[in-house]
């Protein structure tokens, strides 16, 4: 049990070997340190990370406890983050006839600052390693599950004493597998307010047609503030509260970047798979993308629909469409990039010497081979039993992208109080003193904002997707009795849909004429009479019923990785290694530079203004363009932030290793100070949150210098250049 700290750290200790490559944990950047500064790096280790003094991973925000990632400019807490990663936000804002998506928005002073509600933004304090704590808690000779549902619970046991003994907002993840674990420590903020955003036609120029490609002339950035108590301290939203004081925040250069300088990005990336076996990488490439392209494809089709005819739903779904399209074009073009790049078969190659080098040593080494036939077998049920289909399927029914549930989970204290006790009881006087008739009561006085943006014929062809994938996969689960009545339906694959519209058209929670009538009658057989709700209550039974068997497979396959990336980091014990991603902070370091997409070509760096006006398209909407930046650009009207030959820079290109929750993420120069703002990747290197690939994968960013011309010289907002620090 004492080993495994130990091994850890001596691993990590050891001699760095591929230089851009990796998303380093941001407390033990000084390993990296020779490397960085001889790459050009002029910072130390201490202000980078520092838990005792003001370092520039004070001025790095985590966005909605784990989505994207923002950069600190200003001492008033003014932050950067991307244009889809604020969607959410400025949809929320928006209407059809106050279309802030389109027409973009830009708070004149604090006092028009916008509230976001439920928006939250999370400051790393210290990073805390845990390692000895959690495993010392837990028998190592425990049952696989049992060890793991120890593990759960050692971590939360640690989460809630240091966030009572700290006042801090704390998470504890597992590295490496669940072979060390490190607790974060959070200063979260709840109140965190829109201060601007570019219209689509700059935050979003170029669409879901120029997603992941290169060249790329999107203006991809939007602006928050945190806002405090008086005292310093989190606070929920209140007119009383005060812009946030950080620690520290980042400068901004105007000075730009050349080829070959020097880049690195902090920020939060979300997952990645670089220990995993070919098993695991064969059932992305082969399984979920397949899912994916079937299932999501048909979703996007419902929402682009839905979205050309009715100016209302196509503000009330940009934020799905995005998040939908954004996905299905990762996952799929992943599966491709896979087959380009050979990844399942240089993970078998992989899994090839980690045996031939246990062999060297069989008392000692097999145990990390033997691992191999588990995993294997995890992924080999996986297809048996169609779990991820119907993982999938039960979740775009429950979940996300239908609305039908955030409707029903809104009134889940009423159907709580039906359930329990019935019926309304007539013989008390006052209706207070009744919980049915208390809680239809406070449903009553905010069922506007229950169905608010809310469009059901919509919901009901999303829901539909997810449905007939349900049929489709369940298999023989004969414990759902409502899912198992339609199943035995005559050619049910092809007359589902007139059933999910007849329950639509009758369930008390699509719309709110509906739900009044369930007001009117509270009680338990009225309730047990809807559809949706009935069906409901049948998936809860079937996601019972694949759990029962799949967390038992699970912990057997979280256990062989546990063993096997133990024996990836033993053999390969010369190379200094960086955990898989996880939604905590990590630097990672590059240089600005192009690449060769295909024989016969080259991509520069670097895009302008001129490529925007190049692609501009009256008939495209993701095309258009305003009249101003026209103007703007035709007269060549870019202020102090044009490049050094007259061109008003819009986007680069660097080597940094990246992925998804790295969005939002500040790019900075050899002197920390921002140079641009992350915000994709390129769809040659699709693969890579399997494998780095060094030839081909880039980053792709917006220049600051763009960013502060568009607030400045299109918005007019001098009062948030003023704000910042421009060096």
């Amino acid at each position: 049990m004492k080993k495994f700290p130990l091994l850890v750290i001596a691993l990590l200790a050891s001699v760095l070997t591929r230089a851009d490559e990796g998303m380093w944990l941001i407390h033990q950047i000084h390993q990296n340190m020779a490397d960085m500064q001889a790459k050009g790096l002029k910072l130390s280790a201490d202000d980078i990370y520092s838990a005792s003094q003001a370092s520039l991973k004070d001025a790095v925000v985590l966005l909605d406890d784990g989505s994207c990632t923002g950069g600190l400019v200003s001492a008033q807490g003014l932050f950067f983050t991307n244009h889809h990663c604020g969607i959410d936000a400025v949809q929320s804002q928006s209407t059809g006839t106050n279309n802030l998506l389109r027409d973009g928005f830009w708070a004149p002073s604090k006092r028009d600052e916008l509230p976001i509600p439920n928006k939250t933004a999370l400051i790393l304090v210290g990073i805390e390693d845990v390692t000895a704590k959690i495993l010392s808690a837990v028998p190592s000779t425990l049952p696989n599950k049992d060890y793991f549902d120890g593990i759960r619970k050692a971590m939360e046991q640690l989460e809630e004493r240091m966030a009572e003994e700290t006042g801090l907002h704390i998470v504890i993840r597992p590295f490496f597998s669940y072979n060390a674990f490190y607790m974060m420590k959070y200063e979260r903020y709840l109140d965190v307010r829109l201060v601007g955003v570019p219209p689509s036609s700059v935050g979003n120029f170029g669409g879901d047609i120029d997603n992941w490609r290169w060249p790329r002339h999107t203006g991809d950035f939007c602006m928050f503030r945190i806002y405090t108590a008086p005292d310093g301290k989190p606070a929920k939203h209140s007119t009383d509260n005060v812009p946030y004081k950080p620690k520290n925040y980042f400068k901004i250069s105007l000075k730009g970047v050349e080829e070959n300088d020097f880049t690195m990005i902090l920020g939060y990336p979300g997952t990645t798979h670089r220990y995993a076996t070919s098993f695991e990488a064969m059932h992305y490439r082969d399984v979920l993308a397949a899912w994916r392209k079937e299932a999501w494809g048909a979703m996007i089709n419902v929402v682009k629909q839905a979205q050309a005819v009715n100016p209302d739903i196509k503000v009330s779904y940009t934020d799905k469409h995005d998040y939908l399209v954004n996905f299905y074009q990762k996952d799929t073009w992943q599966a491709s990039s896979m087959y380009r790049y050979n990844v399942v078969e240089r993970l078998a190659a992989r899994e090839d010497s980690l045996r031939a080098w246990a062999a060297q040593n069989p008392s000692q080494r097999i145990r990390y081979t033997t691992t191999l036939p588990v995993i294997k077998g995890f992924y080999d049920a996986y297809r048996q039993y169609h779990w991820e289909e119907m993982q999938g399927a039960l979740s775009l029914v429950s979940f996300y992208p239908v609305d039908v549930y955030k409707n029903l989970n809104a009134c889940d204290k009423l159907i709580g109080s039906i359930l329990e006790h019935g019926a309304p009881q007539s013989r008390l006087k006052f209706w207070k003193q009744d919980p049915i008739r208390f809680q239809a009561k406070a449903i009553e006085n905010v069922l506007p904002d229950i169905f608010k943006n809310y469009h059901p014929a919509v919901d009901m062809n999303l829901y539909m997707v997810g449905f007939g994938g349900l049929l489709k996969y369940m298999g023989t689960c004969n414990n759902a009795p409502m899912l198992g009545s339609l199943r035995r339906e005559p050619n049910i694959q092809h007359t589902f849909p007139y059933y999910i519209a007849g329950f639509y058209e009758r369930s008390f929670f699509t719309s709110e004429k509906n739900l009044r009538r369930l007001l009117k009658n509270p009680c338990r057989d009225t309730l047990l009479s809807d559809p949706l709700f009935m069906l409901y209550l049948n998936y809860n039974v079937v996601w019972d019923s694949i759990y029962a068997q799949y967390n038992r497979a699970e912990a057997d396959y979280k256990k062989a990785s546990q063993i096997y990336t133990r024996g990836l980091l033993e053999m390969q014990s010369n190379k200094l290694h960086y955990p898989d991603a996880n939604s905590t902070l990590r630097l990672n370091y590059g240089q600005v530079m192009g690449y060769h997409p295909s024989d016969g070509q080259y991509y520069k760096p670097f895009t302008t203004l001129d490529g925007v006006m190049e692609k501009a398209n009256p008939q495209q909407e993701v095309f258009h363009i305003s009249p101003k930046l026209f103007e703007l650009w035709l007269g060549r009207d870019y202020g102090r932030y044009a490049r050094r030959d007259g061109a008003m820079p819009v986007c680069f290109l660097t080597n940094n290793d990246i992925t998804g929750g790295n969005s939002g993420s500040p790019v900075l120069n050899a002197n920390g100070h921002l140079v641009g703002i992350a915000f994709d990747g390129n769809s040659e290197a699709m693969a890579c949150d399997f494998m780095y690939e060094p030839d081909k994968q880039r980053t792709i960013s917006v220049d600051i210098r763009y960013v502060l011309f568009v607030i400045d010289k299109l918005a007019n907002a001098q009062n948030l250049i003023s704000e910042m620090e421009i060096v």
